[in-house]
C-alpha cells in the first residue's frame, strides 16, 4: 500500500491521530529531553513536531504514521540545535559524549523501542548499517572497549523513567499535544494542509545526511 492517500480520503479523524500521539507521546518527550539533555527544549521540539505530524497524518496510511512521527521529531530544527546548558544526569551521562546522530541512534533503541529494522528506515539505510552504527554508539569503557553494565544500567533507567513519570509530567506532556493540535494553521482546511504537506512526505528529508554523516554511513 501507499504511504499516501489520495487526497479526497485525506479527512483521517482527528480521534485516530490524537490516539495515535497517546500511544507515543511520552516516549517521544523523553526521546526530545535525551537527545537534547534539556527537557523545556525538548518540549518545544515535541509540540513542533506534533504540528507537523498532524498535517501529514491525513493523507499518509496510518501504518506509516510511526516512521513519520519519529522522522518529523528528530528532524525538528529546535531539536538540532544544542541549549545553553545541555545535562545528562546520572545513568544518562554517557550520552553526553554522543553528537546527534550516534545519540539519536542509540535513543530510538532505548526510548522509542525500535528493532533494527524500524530504526534503519528512520536514517534510510540498510538494518546491518543501524547495527553498526549502534555498535557504536554505545557506553564505552575508557580503553574503547563497550561498557555492558552502563548499557544495561542506561536501559534499566530509561525503563524505569518512562514507567514512573510524576502526575504532573504526564498532564505537561498530555497539554503539548493538545496545545500542538489547536495550533492555528495557515490553511484554512484539512485538505488544504495535505497539499501543502504533500512535498515533506516525498522529498528526501535535509536532516538526513547530516544523520549518516555523524554515524559514518556517508
Amino acid at each position: 500500500m501507499s504511504a499516501l492517500k489520495t487526497l479526497d480520503s485525506a479527512a483521517a479523524t482527528p480521534a485516530a491521530v490524537a490516539n495515535f500521539l497517546r500511544s507515543v507521546e511520552r516516549r517521544a518527550a523523553f526521546l526530545a529531553e535525551l537527545q537534547c539533555g534539556e527537557t523545556a527544549h525538548g518540549d518545544r521540539a515535541l509540540k513542533a513536531a506534533i504540528e507537523s505530524f498532524a498535517a501529514i497524518a491525513p493523507i499518509a496510511a496510518p501504518e506509516t504514521w510511526p516512521h513519520l512521527f519519529w522522522s518529523n521529531l528528530l528532524q525538528n530544527p529546535t531539536l538540532n540545535t544544542e541549549p545553553l546548558a545541555p545535562y545528562w544526569p546520572g545513568d544518562f551521562a554517557c550520552l553526553a559524549r554522543l553528537d546527534f546522530g550516534p545519540r539519536a541512534v542509540l535513543l530510538l533503541r532505548v526510548v522509542a523501542g525500535m528493532d533494527d529494522t524500524q530504526a534503519a528506515a528512520i536514517f534510510g539505510v540498510e538494518p546491518a548499517d543501524y547495527r553498526q552504527a549502534l555498535q557504536g554508539a554505545l557506553p564505552q569503557r575508557t580503553d574503547g572497549s563497550l561498557d555492558g553494565e552502563a548499557w544495561l544500567a542506561l536501559n534499566d533507567e530509561a525503563r524505569y523513567v518512562m514507567q514512573h513519570l510524576p502526575p504532573e509530567r504526564v498532564a505537561a506532556i498530555a497539554r503539548i499535544r493538545e496545545e500542538a493540535l489547536l495550533a492555528p494553521s495557515t490553511d484554512t482546511t484539512p485538505r488544504q494542509q495535505a497539499r501543502r504537506a504533500l512535498p515533506t512526505i516525498i522529498s528526501k528529508p535535509g536532516w538526513l545526511s547530516r544523520l549518516r554523516t555523524s554515524i559514518g554511513l556517508t
